[in-house]
């Protein structure tokens, strides 16, 4: 599929989770634009085990996050993410 290590599953699994959560909503938009999942999590500070949890809405960011997130969606939506 791709060289950053996106299953099938894995993207099967990201289109079937609800799109309501924080997460899941980033997890599309990395998948879309082909963005390493440690890169996320080195960039949000976070482990990549909770990215790729929170890609497929098994676990969901720690409500404190939520602000680094959306700031995170936005500069992808924008273009100004790095990796």
């Amino acid at each position: 599929m791709n060289n950053r290590g996106y299953s099938r599953k894995f993207v099967d699994s990201n289109k079937k989770a609800d799109p309501s959560h924080i997460g899941v909503q980033l997890g599309k938009i990395c998948i879309d634009r082909d963005i390493p999942v440690q890169d996320v999590a080195d960039y949000i500070g976070v482990s990549r085990q909770a990215v790729y949890l929170w890609f497929v809405g098994k676990a969901l960011p720690h409500p404190g996050m939520r602000e680094t997130i959306l700031s995170v969606i936005k500069e992808l939506k924008a273009k100004k993410f790095t990796t």
